[in-house]
């Protein structure tokens, strides 16, 4: 008697995805052979375990049904091909943006436009040949599996009994149980299982005391501040001083630009080479205090936009501004509102990332053009940004005011506005070019809203910084948090008894250092649960570091230079010179010095114990605020 039919299927399935695995684990990641191995082998234990538990059970359905075995068995080729493709979407789309498919993505990006959008199309037609080859595969395989049902006649008694298949699974995934280094992602189907079921839940691999521990190493405490309790093990009171009850006695306006993909090898001031294309941003520089390696902590814009706001981390595999919306988090715009000021966001199309579900109450008002039917250019933008710092200076001329204007324009893929009064290069050309061309429109922009605030009579902070980076060579994109993708920069300028001197600084800053930076300059010295370090003041710890979290990986920038883990790689930690910009003449030219303590399973522990104090809501609370000395200033 032969093999029922949907073994050999369920063979041919197994087959397509440690295909994909090779490629994903064995030929992409950097290493030697048997670094690669200890990730392949542990990979295509997982999948094929999975796999096979779900050929077993098909197998299951067709022997209890076996007047319509046939029926069930086409059917269940049906679901194998739809398999096929998801797994190898989830290879392609972690290989991308460092995101396996998982219901956090498909709910952050509105469902299947995740696999619709340019983001993820683009780079399948710069590698086309290997596309190409992928879809030619995929079509050869259910040409096969159409010819293994066809041939098929064990319908209704299939030899291969489930409880066989179901012992091998068993065995591969306590295999794979015993492996006693950092393995990769689990597969599509697992994910989805765990989320559906709330088993993945991350647990702590030690004692949470001395995760807690840990995690207070690695963020430090400011000069004299104290940490609040263990309730919330990150918020800490930092000193009270006669300097801060000052600026909140006179705080100042604060305006900050986002600028979309701002990347920070296209901007000279910061590389200090090439031809500029961005003179507004060049001049404000000169009078401004300059962080050229600065990072986004995540990509792309949803948990960037929350790690400047509420100077959080991203979580190790989900996306807290969609997962944990219901969760307490400290951010700044509610403290600013909470000291009197009124508070505006002007952007477009916020809704697309599920930034929106945060807007509402971080602002007073927020003015998304998309949702108003208003084109989404950055002169639109610009234009109205102008128009509501009008209202509010007319209206309220006293009141304090933190206005927060996200540009648009430079999102991928670069396409020139009609608004820009000038020929877009064409799409066939260089993407590079296309890019600098926007960014030169939107720096043109940008002139127009920074000389309006400067002719303003408040005294007026001003922070410009872009969301995060963006590849302009789509052949290398990563799923890693590299230059390419978290690169960007800050500026920040106002008066000197805020800022300081015009000047750079050259050490490590990132998006969750802004809002400590903020509460200095308006001396709100109320607990807070900020992670990131004031930029014009002392570090909380020894050295300045930037952290970024991307499920493809983790960086930690310290010293002029990066250490970072793959998450197909785990148990490797990677060392490499952070920025490629000159170092300032009084800054010692860093070098390739890896802290010794420093471990891929620490750097990975510490992002796991902080997406357990953020799924187990002990982040933050609201009532920690309390009636405090600055609490007091409300107007």
């Amino acid at each position: 008697m032969r093999r029922h039919p949907l073994v050999d299927v369920g063979l041919l399935l197994i087959t397509f995805r440690l295909a994909g695995l090779a490629g994903r684990y064995l030929l992409q990641p950097a290493g030697s052979l048997a670094v690669r191995l200890a990730l392949f082998l542990p990979a295509a234990a997982s999948h094929a375990a999975a796999l096979l538990i779900v050929v077993a059970a098909c197998l299951a359905v067709a022997a209890a049904m076996p007047r319509y075995a046939y029926a069930v068995t086409i059917a269940a080729c049906a679901g194998f091909a739809i398999l096929m493709v998801a797994g190898q979407a989830d290879l392609t789309v972690s290989a991308i943006t460092g995101a396996p498919l998982t219901p956090t993505v498909f709910r952050t990006y509105r469902g299947l436009h995740v696999v619709r959008s340019k983001e993820f199309l683009e780079p399948l037609r710069a590698n086309l040949g290997v596309t190409l080859g992928g879809t030619g595969a995929f079509f050869a395989a259910i040409a096969w599996m159409a010819v293994l049902v066809r041939r098929g006649d064990g319908w209704a008694r299939p030899t291969c009994r489930p409880l066989r298949l179901i012992v091998v699974a068993v065995s591969l995934i306590a295999a794979d149980a015993l492996v006693p280094w950092p393995v990769p992602p689990p597969p599509i189907e697992v994910a989805f299982a765990r989320e559906y079921l709330h088993l993945d839940e991350v647990h702590l691999r030690g004692s949470e005391a001395g995760a807690i521990a840990d995690l207070r190493r690695l963020t430090g405490l400011p000069p004299s501040a104290q940490w609040v309790g263990d309730p919330y093990p990150l918020v800490y009171q930092p000193a009270r001083t006669r300097a801060a009850a000052a600026r909140r006695a006179n705080p100042p306006d604060i305006v900050v630009v986002m600028v979309e993909s701002l990347r920070a090898q296209e901007l000279s001031f910061v590389t200090g080479a090439g031809e500029s294309v961005t003179p507004n941003l060049d001049a404000l520089a000169i009078r401004s205090v300059v962080f050229p390696r600065y990072i986004s902590n995540a990509f792309p814009s949803a948990p960037s936009v929350l790690s400047f706001h509420c100077s959080v981390w991203p979580h190790r595999s989900k996306e807290i501004i969609t997962d944990f919306a219901a969760r307490s988090f400290d951010c700044l715009p509610a403290r600013l509102a909470d000291l009197g000021y009124q508070t505006i966001y002007v952007g477009a199309d916020p809704h697309f990332d599920n930034q929106d579900r945060w807007l509402s109450r971080w602002y007073a008002k927020a003015v998304d053009l998309v949702a108003e039917g208003a084109p989404g250019t950055d002169r639109q933008i610009v234009s109205r940004a102008m128009d509501e710092i009008r209202r509010h200076d007319t209206a309220e001329p006293n009141r304090p005011l933190f206005a927060f204007v996200s540009t648009y324009s430079t999102h991928y893929p670069f396409t020139l506005p009609d608004d820009a009064g000038e020929q877009p290069l064409k799409r066939e050309g260089n993407l590079r070019a296309q890019y600098r061309q926007t960014l030169r429109y939107t720096d043109r922009e940008l002139g127009r809203l920074l000389e309006f605030v400067r002719q303003r009579r408040r005294r007026t902070s001003v922070i410009v910084a872009g969301d995060h980076g963006f590849y302009v060579d789509l052949k290398h994109s990563s799923g890693l948090p590299e230059n390419d993708n978290v690169w960007t920069a800050a500026l920040m300028a106002g008066p000197e008894d805020l800022v300081g001197a015009p000047r750079r600084v050259a050490a490590a800053a990132s998006h969750v250092d802004m809002m400590p930076t903020v509460l200095a300059m308006v001396g709100d010295d109320r607990p807070t649960a900020s992670l990131g370090s004031d930029l014009l003041g002392p570090p909380r710890t020894g050295a300045r570091t930037a952290l970024a979290i991307r499920p493809g990986g983790v960086r930690l920038d310290h010293d002029g230079q990066s250490a970072i883990v793959d998450a197909r790689a785990p148990n490797v930690l990677s060392t490499r010179l952070a920025f490629p910009i000159p170092t300032p003449t009084a800054t010692p030219t860093p070098t390739l010095t890896p802290t010794p303590t420093l471990t891929p399973r620490q750097l990975l522990d510490w992002v796991d114990d902080w997406s357990y104090l953020v799924e187990q809501n002990r982040v933050w609370s609201d009532r920690l605020l309390g009636a405090t000395p600055a609490s007091s200033t409300r107007r």
